[in-house]
């Protein structure tokens, strides 16, 4: 390779490693300007301790925030790939993903972040190059932008809408006193019961005051005329059984209810205590048309490894106090 070839591969590695590097950084301050990327648009300015301020400068339209050996400035996007883009990707064992700035999923061995939420404890922040999921938020700075969660935060506060509770027919004078109105009104629905019973609320020494009846005979209480009558209503019904059911609650301590919910044959996660949980998991396959799950316990001192899907004698990321909560398809891991 002649010397200009070695000069023209060394300019082009370079300018590869920057380009990586512009891309992955996010709430990481550089050393050269003392600035770093709020979110694929937006700046921030780092404090005298090297940390980011988290008040975000916005870079001009068709611009996005790059962090390089040149510092961290707004470069037209047309120029590259801006920072603060690895949110909701799997790490490169593909255990887990940053879905906010101390939420994750896991992958459990594939590139895209399964149906799975994780809650990092308070105080900890997700990093998907950090192989402790979540690290102290003084240590270690957030894969995914806090603007997910700045504008969050604002729609909700300014989006909430204040909707009246439907106040309860089971006391009938607190009932009355929410309604504010002189009248006969519906109790329920219920065809044998309910149905047959109205509330009267009627205003008392400037109090409003609710007295329960109940049709006489075989009578109904209609509320559209508000009397009590023959026919029975359209909004009574009846149950087709009044047989309680009760529902296998799908949790790791019942495998086939956790494999119910899964909807495949695979090896699952139990949970993320070290000592305990962490070294189990669950064979979930399908017989005669119903969902089976068996629980099994890693040897010795291995854990189970929801990325590889094997028993390892390291323990995994997730089996960690750091991680305050995570679940799969609806499913909360102990």
């Amino acid at each position: 390779m002649s010397a200009k070839e070695m000069k023209l591969f060394g300019w082009l590695l370079q300018l590869m490693c920057l380009w990586a590097s512009a891309k992955a950084t996010c709430n990481v301050c550089n050393a050269v300007n003392s600035m770093a990327c709020y979110s694929l648009n937006q700046t921030q300015a780092c404090d005298a301790s090297g940390l980011p301020t988290r008040i975000p400068y916005s870079c001009p339209d068709g611009y996005v925030c790059v962090s390089s050996a040149a510092g961290v400035r707004c470069q037209p996007s047309s120029s590259g790939t801006g920072a603060c883009q690895d949110c909701n990707k799997c790490d490169f064992t593909r255990t887990f993903a940053c879905t906010g700035t101390n939420t994750f999923a896991l992958c459990l061995g594939t590139d895209a972040p399964q149906n799975s939420v994780g809650t990092c404890a308070a105080g900890y922040v997700c990093n998907n190059r950090d192989e402790r999921i979540c690290g102290l938020d003084t240590q270690v700075v957030p894969t995914c932008s806090y603007a997910d969660e700045t504008t969050t935060t604002t729609t909700a506060t300014t989006a909430t809408t204040t909707t009246a509770a439907t106040p309860s027919t089971s006391d009938a004078s607190a009932y009355c006193a929410a309604v504010q109105a002189q009248g006969n009104y519906a109790v329920g629905n219920y065809t044998a019961t309910t149905c047959r019973q109205y509330i009267k609320c009627f205003l008392l020494n400037g109090s409003w005051r609710g007295q329960a009846y109940t049709c006489p005979g075989s009578t109904y209480f209609s509320p559209s005329s508000r009397l009590c009558v023959t026919t029975v209503p359209a909004t009574c019904y009846t149950p087709l059984s009044t047989t309680t059911t009760t529902t296998v609650a799908p949790t790791t301590s019942n495998p086939n209810a956790y494999c119910a919910k899964m909807q495949a044959e695979d090896y699952y996660p139990v949970g993320t205590t070290a000592s305990t949980t962490c070294r189990q998991y669950i064979y979930c396959f399908e017989l005669n048309g119903s969902w089976k799950g068996k629980l099994y316990t890693c040897p010795g001192s291995t854990y189970y490894n929801s990325s590889s899907k094997t028993c390892v004698t390291a323990l995994p990321a997730t089996c960690t106090s750091a991680v305050a909560s995570l679940s799969l398809n609806g499913v909360d891991l102990e």
